[in-house]
């Protein structure tokens, strides 16, 4: 409860400093319609160490169930994440009889959950992306977020929360709690840590950017459909916060060109703000849903990036 309280402190007090003229970048195309706003070095630093947490905390990981899928073979998760949680996650090993395999952790959008990307009609099309990631040797999990899946009775089974502090609140403990995935896998022999991609839709594109920041075990990162929301209660989780400080060996963005969530300027304004040298922008002819194509392109991405 006292860090809660802390942390709601700190952010409410810096979303005063996101808006004091000295503590601001300028946008790379310096247009003055839009009102994306990229956080100083200084107010960065700041709020990074909040994404920070107690590595010591034991994970108390279990294997609650396996199942065996045509693809792969399943293990449902539970560990310990931050504020006293039990993350249920899953993790699903291809059968291609190879000893260790790179990961990629999966990180859904508003109202999805662990489930969706073993259903090939799902909103992201979660199933058919799982498979296809299987076939190229690629393990996969995905996590219920916050208020999420099975984890909706943390909110009065009401599911996620739109006000924007505890919105936000819910997306940083999310992303806290991706971190103590990787370390749960970093336990397992079966896993190649170095060898560690991220996909994140929506929302969970929130994420990828914050991670890609912060992490240095994430080699590669693909964020989809990333809104761009403009709230300063909000500046603490948002990509401008942390686009400039993307630090994994490549980046793939893929926007949507209809997408009410952003305009395709902001879109790419965010990507150039990324600063590392491999890296590639795709616009799909879609709104807020990710199309069919993205399967093929986020399978092959990871098969050259996670080589």
């Amino acid at each position: 409860m006292k860090n809660s309280i802390l942390l709601n402190f700190f952010l409410s007090f810096s979303c005063f400093l996101f808006f004091h003229p000295s503590t601001f970048c300028q946008n790379s195309k310096g247009d003055a319609t839009n009102n994306l706003q990229v956080v100083s070095d200084e107010v960065y630093h700041s709020i990074v160490q909040f994404y920070e947490y107690d590595a010591d905390i034991p994970l108390d990981a279990r294997i609650a169930n396996k199942q065996e899928f045509p693809e792969g073979n399943r293990e449902k998760i539970i560990f310990t994440g931050i504020n006293q949680s039990r993350v249920p996650s899953y993790l699903i090993l291809p059968k291609d009889g190879a000893s260790s395999h790179p990961v990629a952790l999966i990180v859904d959008g508003i109202f999805g959950s662990k489930e969706r990307w073993f259903d090939d009609k799902s909103w992201p099309k979660g199933g058919l992306v799982t498979k296809a990631l299987l076939a190229q040797g690629i393990a996969v999990m995905v996590l219920d977020a916050v208020f999420h899946g099975e984890r909706s009775a943390e909110n009065d089974y009401t599911g996620p929360t739109f006000k924007p502090i505890a919105f936000r609140n819910m997306v940083m403990q999310t992303s806290i709690e991706y971190r103590r995935s990787i370390d749960y896998l970093s336990s397992r022999s079966d896993i190649d840590t170095t060898r560690i991609g991220m996909l994140g839709i929506s929302i969970g594109g929130l994420i990828i950017f914050q991670l890609a920041s912060i992490d240095s075990r994430i080699k590669t990162a693909i964020a989809g459909l990333t809104p761009q929301i403009k709230d300063p209660k909000v500046q603490p989780i948002v990509s401008t916060t942390f686009a400039n400080h993307v630090a994994c060996s490549s980046f793939l963005m893929f926007m949507g060109n209809t997408d009410h969530w952003y305009t395709m300027e902001e879109a790419r304004q965010v990507y150039d703000l990324i600063p590392i040298s491999q890296k590639e922008f795709i616009e799909y002819d879609t709104g807020h849903e990710p199309p069919i194509e993205y399967v093929e392109k986020v399978s092959d991405w990871f098969a050259k990036n996670l080589k």
